[in-house]
């Protein structure tokens, strides 16, 4: 018997249990954007997990991806890579390897391309070389917040979250969206001579990138010039009230990675949650237990 469809009766119970959630709202946001007079050398955007987003006018733009491009390689190899090739991806992010990118790539040529397709991320191209890989700060925020959750991406995160102070080649990685409060995670992206800047950020509730024609130092200048800490906007985690208690939930797409795992058999009980659902973190977390792996067999 497949365990999938054992088990599912069970997550279905806990998730039918918490229905009065689905029609409660999130709680407002840790940060905000002032987007008067962002110049226009700097494009910024932040997104929550449940599809919210602010961001400068020019935030589609598609710019060189530098090693932000990682994040789109990484995810892919762990998702589809060899066991030795996804045990490479946390180092690569954490470090900003660019030779492990590059052997990653030609080992993998549509890794990039299958990930800017499979999430539907129009303001990004890649042309051959994760090194010439364009993207914008909408299309990274928006790719963030939709895989975080995964459990395959958790080397990914750890990587960000652990980023090393100097990279592999020598750069620093201090600056950019890594200075926000709250922020737990960052990948950083500079061109060769240092003249281009990126970063992209994971917190609490949200998902924070930008990218600058300038120095290290500018793009610090114009994100601590534009977010807002403490603001109501975005970024909080989602939370109900049930009664005078604020109870911590997932929303439906956070929950849908969550529990992945029970969608590989001939029923998929995660399939009719919706995007806009908020389900207590507690009830998810505890039926996410129950999971053996990424493929539950019988």
């Amino acid at each position: 018997m497949n365990n999938s469809i054992r088990r599912s009766p069970v997550m279905r119970a806990c998730i039918v249990a918490t229905a009065v959630a689905l029609c409660s709202t999130g709680t407002a946001s840790a940060l905000d954007l002032d987007l008067v007079g962002v110049p226009g050398r700097t494009q910024i955007t932040m997104r929550d997990g449940v599809g919210n987003s602010l961001g400068t006018a020019n935030q589609y733009e598609s710019r060189p991806a530098l090693s932000l491009a990682k994040l789109y390689l990484g995810y892919w190899v762990l998702r589809h890579g060899e066991p030795g090739d996804q045990a490479r991806v946390e180092n690569m992010i954490r470090f900003s390897e660019d030779a492990t990118a590059t052997d990653l790539d030609r080992k993998y040529p549509d890794a990039i391309a299958s990930i800017l397709r499979d999430y539907q991320l129009g303001d990004s191209h890649y042309s051959g070389y994760w090194g010439t890989t364009t993207t914008s700060t909408a299309d990274i925020a928006r790719f963030l917040e939709s895989v975080r959750y995964d459990p395959a991406a958790e080397p990914m995160m750890r990587g960000m979250a652990t980023a090393s102070p100097i990279a592999a080649d020598g750069y620093h990685q201090d600056y950019g969206t890594a200075t926000v409060p709250g922020v737990s995670g960052t990948k950083f992206g500079w061109s060769d001579n240092g003249a281009i800047n990126a970063t992209a950020s994971i917190g609490p509730g949200f998902s924070l990138a930008a990218h600058t024609y300038g120095p290290a130092g500018q793009l610090t200048e114009d994100v601590q010039r534009t977010v807002i800490p403490g603001a109501g906007g975005l970024g909080q985690p989602l939370t109900i009230t049930v009664g005078s208690s604020s109870v911590p939930v997932y929303s439906g797409q956070q929950v849908r990675q969550k529990l992945d795992c029970f969608r590989h058999g001939p029923i998929d009980p995660v399939a009719p949650i919706g995007d806009d659902w908020l389900i207590p973190d507690a009830v998810v977390d505890a039926v996410a237990g129950a999971c053996t792996g990424p493929h539950l067999s019988s």
